[in-house]
């Protein structure tokens, strides 16, 4: 199995978006925690007192403890949960101890695993030391960051859970007392019909704030944000509201994260209340057209009656139109276009695509225009932000790049960025970059007589592509 290749894990794929924010989590936070940390001293629940760490060595702590906690509710833990254990332990850490290990190897350690994890942590009764820290950072810095860290380890317990046996102990009733100990809502009201936990709205908006660029979507999402806050209050307050629509058109270049933002502004409409869930469903064309009379129709309520409560985002929009008269797409722009109007106000559609075409397929329709009143523009990415997203993948992946190789890297970008047009790929160009240079450091270093850990992290300018070395300076 390879570590890098979410494709292969054996892991659920909850574990492995836990993962990723987690490590986004350490990224974001690294330069003022390091400050904090620094002059921080810890105090366990005995009352006895450490030196502190760095704060990748408190979240690495924390999530095994979850695990341990959890996966400890049965005698023998399941391979699954093992796995993600071993998985955990190596997150922050430069050279992965089990990335390679297989079922086997795993399934033959695990049988010592409470010998050799002694005593169990009391996740349930006790504070996580992440938890802890990032309280103090948020007091020191004015943030949100505790309560979206609680959410997500109470998140990583249920995914412990959901991998339990049926002989595990009582694991509701330890679910509970963690979710207090965290000090999050209680889920009394929710469990029965299977709804996520209420989302932070703070939490959300510091994600939203902590990506890349965007400057002009983030801005239109806060203001967004405030205005229905104050529609609320003037409504509680039994003044006269507005009759707004929340539905939007995301338009702009591939790559440049409108899925993303759609998924977080999913969210923060649930924890505005504007709907129940949350959840975002993604479509195009395929998912909602058919190729037979009648089953158009069908098609579209029932993606519908998956995005109740949620979001409904569909990719190139505009190809719903189609090319000629026996095209069944102006049949999905109509049922969809009624379905908005029958379940009002209980989910949100969201349609995104290249600008030109979005702003022709709007205005080709009476019913499209005036339900779709609020436009996010997502620009391109600036050479210096594409290089930030760059260095989030190496920083991500334990990558490092040589001065003369970013110098390089910095040189392509600025090309692309000049020479775009509207198939510009955006976040997608860095990716597809990073993946090549990877390959190329990978032919490289697997011809070294002894490579250390050094030249396994290390990108060279001999890595990047020849396209790139000869990119201007």
């Amino acid at each position: 199995m390879s570590w890098l290749d979410p494709e292969e894990s054996h892991v659920p794929k909850e574990f492995e978006d836990l993962k990723a924010q987690f490590l986004d989590l350490e990224l974001r936070t690294r330069k003022l925690m390091d400050e904090l940390l620094a002059h921080t001293t810890i105090t366990d629940v005995s009352g006895k007192t450490y030196r502190s760490e760095t704060f990748s060595h408190y979240l690495t702590v924390s999530i095994t403890s979850v695990i341990i906690a959890f996966m400890a509710l049965d005698d023998c833990p399941t391979l699954t949960n093992y796995r993600m254990f071993c998985e955990a332990r190596d997150l922050f850490q430069a050279e992965k101890q089990y990335a390679g290990a297989s079922d086997e190897q795993l399934q033959s350690a695990s049988g010592s695993f409470r010998k050799a994890v002694t005593p169990i942590p009391r996740v349930e009764a006790e504070p996580l030391p992440a938890v802890q820290i990032l309280e103090q950072y948020d007091e020191a810095n004015h943030t949100h960051e505790a309560q979206a860290a609680k959410e997500a380890f109470y998140k990583l317990a249920e995914v412990v859970v959901s991998q339990l046996t049926p002989n595990a102990r009582v694991p509701k009733t330890y679910l509970q007392m963690f979710r207090e100990t965290l000090g999050l809502k209680s889920q009394s009201g929710s469990s029965a019909n299977g709804e996520a936990p209420e989302p932070d709205l703070n939490a959300l908006l510091a994600q939203l704030d902590a990506l890349t660029g965007l400057k002009k979507v983030k801005e239109d999402v806060h203001q967004l944000t405030n205005y229905i806050k104050v529609e609320q209050m003037r409504k509680a307050k039994g003044l006269k509201t507005s009759d707004i629509s929340l539905h939007m058109v995301f338009f702009g270049n591939p790559g440049t994260g409108k899925t993303t933002v759609a998924r977080l502004v999913s969210k923060i409409y649930r924890a505005l209340g504007v709907v129940t869930k949350g959840h975002l469903v993604e479509v195009d064309r395929a998912g909602l057209v058919a190729g037979y009379v009648g089953q158009t129709a069908i098609k579209v309520r029932t993606v519908v009656e998956k995005a109740l409560g949620g979001m409904l985002f569909i990719d190139e929009a505009y190809a719903l139109q189609g090319g000629d008269g026996n095209d069944f797409g102006h049949e999905a722009i109509e049922t969809l276009l009624k379905m908005m109007e029958d379940r009002r106000s209980q989910f949100v559609v969201v349609v995104a695509g290249y600008p030109a075409e979005m702003k022709r397929f709007i205005s080709s329709n009476p019913g499209l225009k005036s339900r779709f009143s609020k436009y996010l523009e997502f620009e391109d990415y600036s050479p210096e932000e594409l290089m930030a997203i760059f260095e989030d993948f190496c920083r991500s992946t334990d990558y490092q790049i040589s001065p003369e190789a970013k110098k390089i890297i910095q040189s392509l970008f600025l090309k692309a960025f000049a020479q775009r047009d509207n198939t510009f790929g955006n976040a997608r160009f860095a990716r597809n970059l990073f993946e090549k240079i990877l390959e190329n450091q990978a032919n490289r270093v697997v011809s070294l007589d002894a490579a250390d850990q050094s030249a396994l992290m290390l990108i060279t300018p001999e890595d990047v592509p020849e396209a790139g070395k000869t990119a201007p300076a």
